[in-house]
């Protein structure tokens, strides 16, 4: 899979239904949550369409993953010594997946790459919305195999299912 252009979710224009990364919960949320989240203004989904859906179909989903705000107390991050003693703005990466026929090829690294780079951009533009990381909710321990193979994350303090990458860290990316 060459690369491709993540783009908001359209429930009108793709097919929720047929996107299976083999965890039910995260299937759920695109199915049911992603679009009526957005409507509500509460995060954004996006998604990497499969290229060899036919034309005359809803486009297929081959990856998404969903960004949102969120706070954090200074003491449960792990890198508390340089934020201020109230909570801090993150943005949370609330969701990311891949559909099950496309395991194998690299595309969850390139998902997270590019929700981190967003994250980034989100922050650090003049019009953006600043933020002291990005947070991640780890949803079990295979998750939390995986994303352990990135050296930029590190544990919340006292939560090892939550995961934190300063707002620094990613300019590199």
């Amino acid at each position: 899979m060459g690369e491709h252009e993540f783009l908001p979710l359209d429930v009108r224009s793709v097919n929720v239904k047929q996107f299976d990364c083999g965890k039910s919960s995260i299937n759920t949320y695109l199915r049911r949550y992603a679009a009526k989240n957005m409507a509500l203004n509460l995060n954004r989904t996006f998604v990497l369409l499969n290229p060899d859906t036919q034309a005359s179909a809803k486009q297929r989903i081959a990856a998404y993953y969903t960004l949102a705000h969120q706070t954090v107390a200074r003491a449960d991050t792990p890198v508390h010594h340089r934020l201020p003693r109230y909570p801090v703005p993150v943005i949370l990466l609330a969701q990311l997946a891949v559909d099950l026929n496309f395991h194998g090829l690299g595309l969850g690294a390139k998902t997270l790459i590019h929700a981190l780079r967003h994250a980034f951009r989100i922050s650090t533009t003049p019009n953006g919305i600043p933020s002291a990381g990005v947070a991640l909710d780890v949803l079990d321990q295979d998750a939390l195999e995986y994303y352990s193979h990135f050296d930029f994350f590190a544990p919340m303090v006292d939560k090892p299912m939550k995961l934190f990458v300063p707002m620094e860290s990613l300019e590199s990316l």
